[in-house]
């Protein structure tokens, strides 16, 4: 018991230390956890809503939150990948559940998005949005998109260690998937047939089920709900399996 609480404790600390470090140094510190979303969001809100005039409704909300949402999978993903080779001379030197540095990086990550998602909060109260019980099924979501980005981060990592192109793969595949996630469109403008392909990409039904809690206050489709749990819990298992086959042999390659 005394072991899991200092593994706990251990967590926590590299957590905080990731975050603090992220903004060591720079003038604004933290507030660029803040300015950075919505700085891209000012951006793209003028592109879309002014000048290319997508007709939605409350479409700033929307918006805001698929930016926020796929920040903290890509932001989270991609110091996953880092995380063990950023930490190699604390795990040659000493012992402790490597997972623990891959789980700080995610932890990290998700400090940035509790902050952000106070700002959608503040911003939701000013477009007058209301409130009811359907806005507690975000939280379910938000721990599947958190556990989505853990099982990515846990297999990310270890590849990262045998195969330094890793992170330059990642990194494309996130560019990409930027667009290919409703992200910053309404899937209405996508043909209906269509959708099927967008769902098999888990961070679509993340975001458009986020957006259908907090903001259209409806039950998100339980059928694609059940997909997205499922492949999550995939994700998660087989990044496990992987990172714990592989990670014996980490300290002789990092």
């Amino acid at each position: 018991m005394k072991k899991r609480t200092n593994n706990w404790h251990l967590l926590w600390v590299i957590a905080l230390t990731d975050f603090k470090m992220r903004y060591h140094g720079s003038v604004l510190g933290y507030l660029w956890s803040l300015l950075k979303p919505l700085l891209l969001f000012l951006v793209l809100y003028v592109v879309f809503s002014v000048l290319m005039r997508w007709d939605v409704e409350n479409y700033q909300l929307h918006l805001l939150l698929g930016i926020i949402l796929w920040n903290f999978f890509a932001e989270s993903t991609s110091a996953g990948v880092h995380s063990l080779l950023s930490k190699a001379s604390i795990i040659k030197k000493v012992y402790f559940p490597r997972y623990l540095v891959v789980l700080a990086s995610t932890v990290s990550a998700f400090i940035t998005l509790l902050l952000n998602l106070f700002v959608f909060l503040l911003i939701y109260l000013f477009s007058g949005m209301s409130f009811d019980l359907t806005m507690l099924l975000f939280f379910v979501i938000l721990l599947l998109l958190y556990f989505l980005s853990v099982g990515a981060s846990l297999f990310l990592s270890v590849l990262q260690v045998r195969y330094r192109d890793v992170s330059q793969i990642w990194d494309v595949l996130l560019q990409a998937g930027f667009f290919l996630a409703p992200v910053i469109y309404p899937l209405s403008i996508v043909p209906e047939n269509y959708w099927k392909y967008l769902y098999l990409n888990p961070i679509t039904g993340i975001i458009e089920y986020s957006r259908d809690v907090l903001i259209n206050h409806q039950i998100p489709d339980l059928s694609g709900t059940l997909y997205l749990f499922l492949f999550v819990v995939a994700i998660l298992l087989f990044g496990s399996f992987i990172f714990k086959k592989l990670v014996k042999s980490i300290a002789e390659k990092i």
